[in-house]
């Protein structure tokens, strides 16, 4: 069964007061967020926004973002929640850098996205970066105010088609301190690069990716009755997962973002087991085109 959310017809601009930006400027700040960041820096380009992660040693996300850039300073958008500690978690590296850490209080975050976006342009003062995770989910901009952009509305929809396209974002899908960015995708989505050298977490994220050790998947379920964060998910007696941020389709069923377990999903798949939620609600599963092959059964 097909989990689809449909492009808005004209340009959108999408607001998210949820999220909030880091702003960083100085001396080799690129190299700075190069060395501990597990996305490359170095060569982000000014019409990019590229999803990155500040990772604990042992390998786990503590912290998710969008990374843009315009001209020698760098934007890290996280959830406003994370932004405080991220900040104080910046500074503890940065240890005698010049670089300046702030949180500009004027800018504010949002998507446009939809139909024609490209052509709408960004305000003096903003910023705007096609999203490196998925075209469909248009251009991240920071903005500090709306002269020439589209009406703006709540994201309810985008967060829709991001959901259904299975890209994760922010702490409900990401736990802290838990969260392996191989078994989110982050890989395939532009978030690490495996051959710039060391950062935070980087042997463990190495190993994992070259040893094939990846046993779970964030993935796209739905339903026709309601889904919510942190429910879990059965095959059987057998709890093999859990939904993380969801949304509502234009056809009026649930979508969630799901971590679940790579031998339920082969079993899904292959029509051998039915998944249902906690509620006992029957969940289809969706495979993204970007996602595949999934390691250990769909190598071809």
């Amino acid at each position: 069964m097909t989990v689809s959310a449909a492009l808005p017809d004209q340009p959108v601009l999408a607001t998210r007061p949820d999220l909030t930006a880091i702003r960083l400027s100085g001396d080799e700040v690129r190299d700075f967020l190069n060395d501990i960041l597990t996305a490359q820096i170095k060569t982000l380009d000014e019409a990019t926004a590229r999803p990155a992660c500040l990772l604990t040693p042992q390998g786990r996300i503590l912290f998710d973002m969008m990374v843009m850039v315009k001209t020698e300073t760098v934007y890290l958008i996280t959830q406003a929640e994370q932004a405080g500690p991220l900040a104080k978690r910046l500074m503890m590296y940065r240890l005698r850098r010049k670089i300046d850490i702030s949180q500009p209080a004027e800018m504010q975050v949002g998507h446009l996205w939809g139909d024609g976006q490209a052509g709408v342009s960004v305000p003096e003062g903003g910023i705007a970066g096609n999203d490196g995770r998925h075209a469909d989910l248009g251009r991240l901009v920071l903005f500090a105010d709306t002269d020439g952009l589209p009406e703006p509305t709540n994201a309810n929809d985008w967060q829709a088609m991001r959901i259904s396209l299975g890209i994760p974002e922010g702490t409900t899908d990401l736990t802290p301190n838990r969260a392996l960015m191989l078994e989110a995708g982050l890989h395939l989505l532009d978030a690490v690069d495996f051959d710039k050298g060391c950062y935070v977490g980087q042997e463990v994220t190495a190993r994992t990716h070259y040893r094939g050790l990846v046993k779970r998947r964030l993935l796209p379920v739905a339903s026709v009755a309601p889904l919510s964060p942190g429910q879990a998910i059965h095959r059987g007696e057998v709890a093999i997962g859990q939904t993380g941020s969801t949304a509502q389709l234009p056809d009026g069923r649930s979508v969630a973002l799901a971590s679940l377990r790579l031998d339920a999903v082969q079993a899904a798949l292959a029509g051998d087991a039915e998944l249902r939620a906690e509620e006992g609600q029957p969940l289809s599963i969706h495979i993204p085109d970007w996602m595949p092959p999934l390691p250990g059964f769909d190598e071809g």
